[in-house]
C-alpha cells in the first residue's frame, strides 16, 4: 500500500505546473490542504485592504483567491493560471464572488499579462517560481509584475528554498535560494521596487516558507 501511495503522489506532482484532467483536479485539492500555513501567512504579509486591486498568478484551485476576497469590498481579486482545469475549480471554489463580479479568474501566463500598466494595489504568487523562473525565464516574468504594480504597491512571491530533515537540521536548497538574492531580487530592484528584503514564514510540512517582498 505504501508503494501505491508513493507512485500515486508521484503523478500528482506531474500536474502541479500545469493541472489537467481528473488528476489535476486532485492534484489542486492537495495543494489547497499541503499549503494553508503559507497561503495565510502569504494573505498576512500582502495586508489586502477592503478597496485594493489585488492578482494572484497562478491561483491553482483557488483557495488565495477566497480568502482575499473576504477582505474585499469595493475592490477586486483577479487571477491569472496556465491551467485551463484549475479555472473551471477555482471558479467553482469562488462561484458567489464571481457572479458578483468580485473575483475574476482566466487562463494565462505570467510572462504575458493582459493588464494595464500600474494597474494592481497587491500581487501574490504562492509556489509558481520554480515554473516560471526555469522554463519562461524569470527576467520577463518579473518585469511583468513589476508592470503592472501600482506605485505604493506590494508584490509577495511565496516559496520553499528547504526542508528539516529527520535530525530537525534545515537543509537548505542552496542553488534556489542563491538565486534569490543573486538574481530574483537584484531584478525587482532594477524594475523599480524599494525594501526589496526576504522574510522567513511558518514551516509546511516540514517544508521551509520565504517571501520575497518589495514595494513600488
Amino acid at each position: 500500500m505504501i508503494q501505491i501511495k508513493h507512485a500515486f503522489d508521484a503523478v500528482l506532482q506531474k500536474h502541479y505546473e500545469c493541472p489537467k484532467g481528473m488528476m489535476g483536479r486532485l492534484a489542486g485539492e492537495q495543494m489547497v490542504r499541503q499549503h494553508q500555513p503559507e497561503t495565510f501567512w502569504t494573505l498576512h504579509l500582502l495586508d489586502v485592504q477592503p478597496t485594493d486591486t489585488v492578482l494572484e498568478v497562478g491561483f491553482g484551485a483557488g483557495q488565495a483567491i477566497k480568502l482575499a476576497a473576504r477582505h474585499i469590498d469595493g475592490g477586486r481579486i483577479i487571477g491569472i493560471d496556465l491551467s485551463e482545469e484549475m479555472v473551471r475549480t477555482a471558479t467553482r471554489r469562488n462561484a458567489t464572488s464571481v457572479k458578483a463580479g468580485q473575483v475574476i479568474l482566466s487562463q494565462g501566463t505570467i510572462t504575458a499579462l493582459p493588464f494595464e500598466d500600474q494597474y494592481f494595489d497587491k500581487i501574490m504568487t504562492i509556489h509558481t517560481l520554480y515554473f516560471w523562473s526555469q522554463s519562461q525565464g524569470s527576467s520577463h516574468a518579473l518585469h511583468e509584475l513589476c508592470r503592472v504594480l501600482k506605485p505604493g504597491g506590494r508584490v509577495v512571491i511565496t516559496l520553499s528554498t528547504g526542508k528539516m530533515n529527520e535530525q530537525g537540521e534545515l537543509e537548505v536548497w542552496e542553488p534556489l535560494h542563491s538565486a534569490l538574492e543573486e538574481q530574483i531580487m537584484p531584478i525587482l530592484r532594477q524594475e523599480g521596487l524599494r525594501e526589496v528584503h526576504l522574510e522567513q514564514g511558518p514551516l509546511s510540512r516540514h517544508y521551509t516558507s520565504v517571501a520575497v517582498i518589495g514595494e513600488k
